[in-house]
């Protein structure tokens, strides 16, 4: 198998040849650590990448309209203030609509605009056919939370729920077609990148997830299946309390599965590994970022232990590889992949 045929055997819930190797962001300092002077598309074939990822955020200062260049703010297409920071993706700091009357004059980006695609047309180039190319897309909630304020935002699912179907309907207007006209342009695995939790819990309740939010996400799913990608839903945190409600979206996995946040891969393998593939479980907090290599070498073999029989699993971080992550930890995980990740598991 090709790393194309095997992450798409896993997302299936196939067995592959061996389990997968999938991460959407890579840290540029991690892997200049590992691999001095290469450029992504050499290091994820060097690392041994199953998908192929923009890995990089859309962003740089050269293209956005700079508010303050000593603070890194600036103002992205959507009118949102963000800041640039140590990490791949800007900081959303302050979104511009401070009353819901200002919806009326909003208007979303144009999703048929140049800057769109990014540079998704080189890794399609580099990698179609040969790995799953990989998007992070959005669903129901990071756009509308950007444009309101998320604390506004929630709020808003109490005090006026109609303003809040028409906030989510004008991002969908965009960041809908976005998403297809990625997928027209090579794209084999839409991430949904929305995080819905923090480590104890959603930050709405399952109520209100199930009227804002799951609609929202399965018209997502809908649209990226009917363009011809599967579909990853990657949301942080604890979402025990709507889990049911995302897998009932149609998903063809769920990732990172935050083992922080009490996510626990066994039992979701157990009750979910029917209907969904399962993707990530790597602590890339403390495991990845401070403990030691050989307690990194352990779990993650304990990990492939539980999640890879019969396949429908692929090895991931819990987040991201971010700028914190030991390029020594990240090499134990994937070493220790290549040493156990082969069928028949265990």
């Amino acid at each position: 198998m090709n790393s194309l045929e095997r992450v798409t055997a896993a997302l299936e819930r196939r067995q592959p040849d061996r389990v997968p190797f999938f991460e959407c962001v890579i840290d540029e300092r991690v892997m200049q650590a590992l691999l001095p002077d290469c450029d992504y598309f050499q290091f994820s074939d060097w690392i041994g990448l199953d998908n192929a990822s923009m890995n990089r955020s859309s962003w740089s200062r050269d293209n956005v309209e700079m508010i303050d260049e000593e603070l890194g703010t600036f103002r992205d297409k959507w009118g949102v203030i963000r800041a640039f920071g140590p990490e791949s993706t800007p900081v959303p700091i302050e979104g511009p609509l401070k009353e819901h009357d200002d919806l009326k004059h909003y208007t979303p980006p144009d999703p048929n605009a140049d800057d769109v695609l990014g540079h998704l047309p080189e890794v399609v180039e580099h990698f179609k056919g040969k790995k799953a190319v990989t998007a992070i897309c959005r669903d129901a909630f990071f756009n509308p939370a950007f444009l309101r304020g998320t604390t506004n935002f929630l709020m808003d699912m109490i005090d006026n729920p109609k303003f809040v179907h028409e906030l989510i309907e004008v991002c969908l207007s965009y960041d809908i077609p976005a998403m297809q006209r990625m997928i027209a342009a090579g794209v084999d695995v839409v991430v949904f990148g929305d995080d819905y939790a923090d480590k104890h819990s959603t930050m709405m309740s399952p109520t209100h997830f199930r009227e804002y939010i799951f609609p929202n996400l399965k018209r997502c799913v809908d649209a990226a299946h009917e363009a011809g990608a599967y579909v990853v839903k990657h949301t942080d945190g604890n979402i025990m309390s709507v889990i049911d409600m995302i897998i009932d979206a149609g998903i063809d996995g769920l990732n990172p599965l935050e083992p922080q946040a009490g996510m626990d891969i066994g039992l979701i393998k157990e009750k979910y590994g029917d209907r969904i593939a399962i993707v990530g479980n790597i602590d890339c907090g403390y495991l990845l970022s401070q403990a030691p290599v050989e307690e990194v070498r352990r779990v993650t073999r304990e990990t492939i232990e539980i999640a890879a029989p019969g396949g429908g699993y692929c090895l991931s971080s819990s987040n991201s590889i971010h700028s914190s992550v030991k390029p020594e930890n990240f090499l134990a995980m994937v070493e220790t992949l290549r040493e156990c990740g082969e069928y028949p598991a265990g």
